[in-house]
């Protein structure tokens, strides 16, 4: 559970008992150490803006404490708070220092240009895994401001084959030798990274860059124009600038922007891994580097949405610059903060007056917020709008159908469907809601259950699919298999009210009463669109089953 800033803060005793065990110190003061439990208790549960706060009035009362320093450093980054982290930064001294009060130091020591002091703060950043993945990749560019290729190759060469920064150290590794003009083998280390697997958008344009730079610029077109890049704000504009006959990249590559990438590319990981804190530390870490860097704004924001930070994202948010290639990408995830905020009216309006201008991308921000909002009269307005304009893009055929569906007419709908699969065959999203749309209306069972069992080969660890997949052996009366599917599909994602009310059905029919009733509450507790029916199966149970079990077949 996630414990929202400003709310009051409860713990489990183990946790308690395990910060109690983290004893700061020595702490001088009864109220130091209560500021230090409530803020570990608050960085357990990623409640970072409140763990910032109590660490910073324990440092107040204890400024020595190099514990509370680093709570205090961790915290004011992972909340994005840059004026507080160099605060804490300041009280950092003798040879406990936190690895992170290093970084810091030397994130403002490479944007100086000291190359040295960077270095020997990095040397000494002794912390995690995770920070002195950190601190070795910021030393990548300290050496390379210093113009020590020889180690900079030595630090590389031992983690090249570490699973999963191998392809992310390729390319700081090949823009470290772009930096230096060494371009032979920087375009063969950027080729070595894209090999990896791994997808670092600011590389990809410094790759981009320097083949035009050596006169290929056909070929940094054909790399900026595969369709993974052409998503991405900023290499589309890195397109428009070499149509333009520009450099592909918007500013020139310096070590503070290297090491800003860098720190890009292991926030992602990090975040992929659940470690919140580093990986809103890197990208706090990021900004410092590299102030110009909105896809780390952006990334941030994301990160603490999808905490239900909704205030701290939309803080970020704002930063954006309105010229930056990512101010539209900002504007709408703003727009689907406030929708998780529940302030729908606010999200509406606000895609509306960035779709005013008329850009495409804005209006199908627009839609999709109608949509989201059970707009959907708008909604299938304004995506039959879009596809006049762009009739090839099965997104917008599947999007209308889902609307159209919803407005109960069903075999509009169904055409727009089928026609987005004809679009893009096999996709599992179209897949899974005809086949789902079907099944739960009891129509086409058998085609329904088939369509979804081929979108759940191709995405297993959907939850939305496996629901489905439970839900349409439910309907065909296969109760064994749709426990198995249902209860996965809750383990996936276990705050959706949709998929734990359907799980209660099953385990209804199954007979386990008790534990159907606990899942419909359950479902209540998500704040489901319409709880009425969950609320009457709580008081009454499923209807009989009917006669004849293959009726809806």
């Amino acid at each position: 559970m996630i414990l929202l800033r400003g709310a009051t803060m409860l713990a489990a005793g183990a946790s308690l008992a395990a910060c109690a065990s983290m004893q700061p110190p020595t702490p001088p003061t009864t109220h130091a150490y209560a500021d230090f439990l409530v803020g570990r208790v608050a960085n357990l549960t990623d409640d970072y803006g409140a763990a910032s706060d109590r660490y910073t009035a324990a440092l107040a009362r204890t400024p020595g404490n190099q514990d509370l320093v680093d709570g205090a450093v961790t915290a004011a980054l992972a909340e994005g708070d840059v004026d507080r982290a160099r605060a804490a930064v300041r009280l950092a001294h003798g040879p406990d220092t936190p690895a992170l009060a290093h970084i810091v130091r030397a994130a403002d020591a490479l944007v100086a240009q000291r190359w040295s002091q960077a270095d020997t703060e990095l040397g000494v950043a002794n912390g995690g895994a995770a920070q002195a993945l950190m601190a070795r990749v910021m030393r990548v560019w300290a050496r390379a401001g210093a113009r020590q290729m020889p180690e900079i190759d030595s630090d590389l060469r031992p983690l090249l084959n570490i699973r999963p920064y191998g392809g992310l150290l390729e390319y700081q590794q090949a823009m470290a030798l772009d930096y230096l003009g060494r371009n032979d083998e920087a375009l063969a280390a950027y080729t070595r990274a894209a090999g990896a697997g791994m997808w670092l958008p600011h590389a990809i344009e410094r790759n981009a860059d320097l083949l035009a730079r050596q006169g290929a610029r056909e070929q940094a077109m054909e790399l900026l124009e595969l369709p993974a890049n052409l998503t991405n704000p900023a290499l589309s504009a890195a397109v428009q600038r070499l149509q333009a006959g520009q450099s592909a990249s918007r500013l020139p590559l310096t070590p503070a922007r290297g090491a800003a990438a860098g720190l890009y590319g292991l926030a992602a990981t990090y975040l992929q891994q659940s470690d919140n804190a580093n990986g809103l530390a890197a990208l706090t870490l990021s900004l410092i580097l590299d102030p110009n860097a909105d896809a780390a704004r952006l990334a941030f924001a994301q990160a603490q949405s999808d905490l239900h930070h909704g205030e701290a994202a939309r803080s970020m948010l704002h930063q954006v610059n309105a010229q930056s290639p990512y101010a539209l990408s900002a504007r709408a995830m703003e727009a689907w903060t406030l929708i998780a905020d529940g302030r729908n009216d606010e999200a509406i309006a606000m895609a509306r007056l960035t779709a005013a201008g008329g850009d495409a991308r804005a209006k199908r921000v627009l839609a999709d917020i109608y949509r989201a909002t059970h707009n959907d009269p708008e909604a299938e307005a304004t995506y039959t709008e879009l596809i006049g304009d762009v009739p090839g893009d099965w997104r917008l055929w599947f999007a209308r159908g889902a609307a159209r569906i919803r407005l109960h007419r069903l075999a509009e709908g169904e055409a727009d469907l089928q026609h987005a699969l004809q679009l893009a065959p096999d996709q599992p999203d179209i897949m899974n809601y005809l086949g789902y749309s079907w099944v739960d209306r009891g129509e086409h069972v058998q085609e329904g259950l088939s369509m979804i069992q081929r979108a759940a080969e191709l995405q297993p660890q959907s939850a939305a699919i496996t629901d489905s997949l439970g839900w349409a052996y439910f309907r065909v009366h296969d109760y064994a298999r749709a426990l198995d599917n249902l209860e996965h599909a809750v383990e996936l994602e276990a705050d959706d009210p949709t998929l734990n009310d359907h799980l209660g059905d099953a385990y209804w029919r199954a007979g386990r009463h008790t534990e159907a009733r606990y899942q419909w509450q359950r479902a209540l507790s998500f704040n489901p669109d319409d709880p009425a029916p969950i609320q009457q199966k709580l008081e009454h149970g499923l209807p009989a089953e009917p006669a004849d079990r293959n009726a809806d077949q």
